[in-house]
């Protein structure tokens, strides 16, 4: 090795040197550049799993957003049918009611006219009892014979009758002795 120019000891001591020069070389320079290399790396590994959860959950809050909007949709579809069907009981009850009291006024209004119908009739006796108290009155006072009698009883009777149908007032009846 002498002819080339190398010598044994030189080249120990070089190569003792080269050898520390890569220890100091991967104890303090490849050894921390590695290690943030590998930081780095995990780091980005937990960011990729990391978002890869964030999707997870976010695929699944979409899910859960879906179904909840399926269930308000299918809610509000029975809040509309039973406000419907509240509305038609209601409409119902009205009609019923309002049936009833048109049933109710047609009863008053029947027993008003049953009642004025009741008082007509009370009022024409009276005014009948009247008449016949005034033809009696007559007779009494003509002192007649009893076909004259009997002739003015029918006569009052018949202006009773006539003026009953007629205007319901009763007139006085002229009876002159035969």
């Amino acid at each position: 090795m002498g002819d080339l120019g190398i010598s044994g000891w030189s080249f120990v001591v070089q190569l003792v040197a080269f050898l520390l020069f890569l220890y100091l070389f991967y104890k303090f320079a490849l050894g921390p550049i590695n290690q943030t290399l590998e930081s780095r790396q995990d780091r980005i590994k937990e960011s990729i799993e990391a978002a890869q959860r964030v999707q997870q959950e976010l695929a699944a809050t979409q899910a859960r957003n879906e179904e909840t909007l399926r269930e308000a949709q299918i809610e509000s579809q029975a809040i509309i049918a039973r406000a419907r069907e509240v509305s038609e009981q209601n409409i119902a009850r009205s009609r019923e009611q309002a049936q009833i009291q048109g049933d109710d006024m047609i009863a008053k209004a029947r027993e008003a006219i049953a009642s004025e119908s009741a008082q007509a009739r009370i009022e024409l006796r009276r005014e009948v009892a009247d008449l016949a108290v005034t033809a009696a009155s007559k007779i009494v006072r003509a002192n007649l014979d009893r076909q004259a009698q009997s002739r003015l009883i029918e006569e009052t009777l018949a202006e009773a009758t006539a003026g009953g149908a007629g205007n319901g007032t009763s007139g006085s009846t002229s009876i002159s002795p035969n």
